[in-house]
């Protein structure tokens, strides 16, 4: 019923436009009205087929001499007034949908409705000029200057495109923000960058981003969430022909960096890969106790939240959680930042025996609502600098000096602290819509404050962890902690949390988004409240080996919940985005794992001298799958032709008998697929 009414509120839309043009027309020419010549041009309006059209502004100009020149000027005038009136009822209704923070599915399909409908009737005969560029801007669109945009496809949310200066879009190329397949509806940002042409006929899927000066080729398909580097050639699909970087292995994070920010992740990688090294350990957080439970999702989320396809209602979720303190390793009486490490894993079966590829998000989370460094570049300064030269700091910026004592805990127990994740993420929801988010874990008893084992201020800052050593008269074991915590989760019930979201609206302005990444300064939650979204609940401890093996990494991420990227280690997204490489950089030096090239490579232009002899370099290439072998014999058998689910077979592509193309496999554009060859996913 719904859809039904939807259909006949878009006809109705341009059946008004036409109205308002046919009243404008009457007072402008001071003729008499005429009611068969007003329903005809709605009915006409409505349904928009263009002899109907014609034949209808023909009636409408009955009464004006039969001039050709005349005729054809009052003709496009007419066409033009009902399709500026046309779009501007549209950008409105759209706009008035969106308003409302409450998107249901049938107000997301109705904008979608009317946007497509709005481009059929009017817009398409704007291709390629100047004209359709600022139709495009009043749907919400980004369009830059002397932009040659000859796509013709309606693009169901505007608001997700992003077109850079001098961008050229060839004839019949699509842009997709948006596309409903088995899973569901997949949305995301389309962005093309600057000078960037886009060959005919060829097609952009949600999430991509076109980087400056890029060529992709007619007939070709940039994928879902890729990113076409900048001065690269692309045809087909995911085949990069020439590019500006002659390494097989490239790392989108080391690719986006200046040379500054290289330096930095290089210092800090190398460093920390040094005391790796020599203490076969962790730098940070070095011992843990862990235990795996689930993640249920509530059944009724806070109506102000939309739809997300990780976090859905009535979803669950294996766990793994570690609980660890930051520096004082080994001893859990003195103060410190406690952690709390959570691993969300697929909902699909996952394998028990190999947990690292079921997994979809690491989230790293600590006691104190706020981080010291709100970049990478203070980061490494606070780790290289001494006790005096940190307390200089922090008096030019009091509010770092609140978030080292709030992180500080005297703890009786892991399970009866606060944690929070401080770093925040983009959050990508199923209608499109981006949010930034930060995490907490909070203890399932409300009576349990934020402020338990709060560490009360003495000085400017505190000494350095682990120099003040715990009472004489405490007799508890070392790791008292995680003996707690074993003991609690071996109990009936476990032991349980409650998981929250903060969430807040991603600004327009680079100067505001560079202020709501500040991780140093906690979000207002009276204007950002924490929202409970779901329950941990941990029922089953893991060993210390186990625990051990565990490896946390903070760029294990999906489209729904992304690491925002950093360009410079002065930018308030660089600790998170900066962290990530760190972190993988010394796990793989810790576990004597091969080095990607383009990571060794940033470890060797450091200052630092790291022996990476341990560290074999990984294979330049993947290795070729051995494929059977191709029988020349020809013959008439009909032989099978295997497409999986969301499969995608491009234009102009040949399929010979015996093909498996498999589940989300891509044959691109102008390919070729012999007889028994299987298309892999990816």
């Amino acid at each position: 019923m719904y859809h039904f009414l939807g259909i006949y509120l878009t006809g109705f839309l341009s059946s008004l436009a036409s109205a308002i043009a046919y009243i404008l027309y009457i007072r402008l020419f001071q003729i008499p009205a005429s009611f068969q010549h007003f329903s005809f041009l709605c009915v006409c309006g409505a349904f928009h087929w263009i002899p109907f059209t014609v034949v209808a502004y023909a009636t409408m100009f009955s009464d004006v001499p039969s001039n050709p020149i005349a005729f054809t000027i009052s003709f496009t005038s007419a066409y033009l007034l009902h399709g500026l009136i046309l779009t501007s009822l549209t950008c409105a209704l759209t706009r008035l949908l969106k308003f409302n923070q409450n998107q249901t599915h049938f107000k997301t399909w109705l904008r979608h409705q009317l946007t497509i409908s709005c481009h059929h009737r009017f817009a398409k005969l704007l291709s390629g000029t100047e004209a359709f560029c600022l139709y495009l801007r009043l749907l919400g669109a980004k369009i830059g200057k002397h932009c040659s945009i000859r796509a013709i496809n309606p693009v169901s949310n505007p608001e997700l495109m992003s077109i850079g200066d001098g961008v050229h879009l060839g004839d019949f190329s699509k842009i997709i923000t948006g596309f409903h397949y088995s899973n569901g509806y997949a949305c995301g940002k389309v962005e093309v960058q600057d000078n960037s042409v886009v060959g005919s006929q060829s097609l952009i899927l949600p999430g991509s981003v076109v980087e400056k000066n890029v060529i992709l080729g007619a007939l070709s398909v940039a994928p879902m969430n890729s990113i076409l580097h900048e001065g690269s050639v692309y045809i087909g699909s995911q085949t990069r022909v020439a590019t500006r970087n002659s390494s097989y292995h490239l790392d989108e994070r080391i690719e986006e960096m200046d040379m500054e920010y290289k330096k930095v992740v290089a210092n800090m990688a190398a460093n920390l890969a040094v005391t790796t090294i020599n203490v076969k350990a962790r730098y940070f957080h070095r011992i843990g106790v862990s235990g795996k439970g689930h993640l249920k999702i509530y059944d009724k989320l806070d109506g102000n939240i939309p739809l997300h396809k990780i976090f859905y209602p009535g979803k669950s979720y294996p766990i793994m959680l570690r609980h660890s303190n930051s520096l004082s390793a080994d001893d859990d009486a003195r103060i410190d930042a406690r952690g709390a490490a959570l691993r969300i894993l697929s909902d699909e079966s996952p394998d028990s025996n190999n947990l690292q590829h079921a997994s979809l998000i690491d989230l790293t989370l600590k006691t104190g609502n706020a981080f010291y460094a709100r970049t990478l570049a203070d980061f490494a300064t606070w780790l290289v600098c001494g006790l005096p030269a940190r307390e200089e700091l922090v008096k030019r910026t009091p509010h770092v000096r609140d978030a080292v004592w709030n992180s500080l805990r005297h703890a009786n127990s892991y399970a009866e602290l606060h944690y929070y994740s401080n770093i925040c993420r983009l959050m990508r929801f199923t209608d499109g819509q981006e949010m930034y988010v930060k995490f907490k874990l909070r203890p399932i008893d409300t009576s349990i404050s934020e402020d338990t084992g709060k560490v009360v201020p003495t000085g400017i800052l505190p000494p350095e962890t682990g120099a003040i050593p715990r009472d004489e008269k405490d007799t508890r074991p070392l790791l008292f902690l995680a003996q707690d915590f074993q003991r609690r989760v071996n109990s009936p019930g476990g032991v349980c949390y409650v998981f929250q979201l903060q969430l807040r609206a991603v600004p327009e302005d680079e100067a505001a988004r560079d202020i709501a990444l500040d991780c140093t300064k906690p979000w207002d939650e009276n204007e950002f409240p924490y929202i409970d979204v779901g329950e941990v609940n941990i029922n089953e401890n893991l060993s210390t080996e186990e625990s051990d093996r565990l490896e946390f990494n903070p760029y294990l991420k999906s489209h729904e919940l992304d690491v925002i990227p950093a360009t410079s280690n002065t930018q308030s997204a660089s600790i998170d985005h900066g962290r990530s490489l760190i972190y993988e950089i010394c796990q793989h030096v810790r576990n004597r794992q091969p080095l990607p090239e383009s990571w060794r490579n940033l470890v060797e232009q450091s200052n630092v001298k790291v022996d990476l002899s341990c560290c074999p370099v990984a294979a330049a290439l993947p290795k070729k799958e051995t494929t059977k072998k191709v029988t020349t014999t020809l013959t008439l058998t009909r032989t099978w032709i295997k497409i999986g689910e969301d499969g995608f077979v491009g234009s102009r592509a040949v399929v010979m008998p015996g093909v498996h193309v498999e589940n989300e496999a891509n044959l691109s554009a102008l390919s070729l697929a012999m007889k028994g060859e299987t298309v892999r996913s990816r």
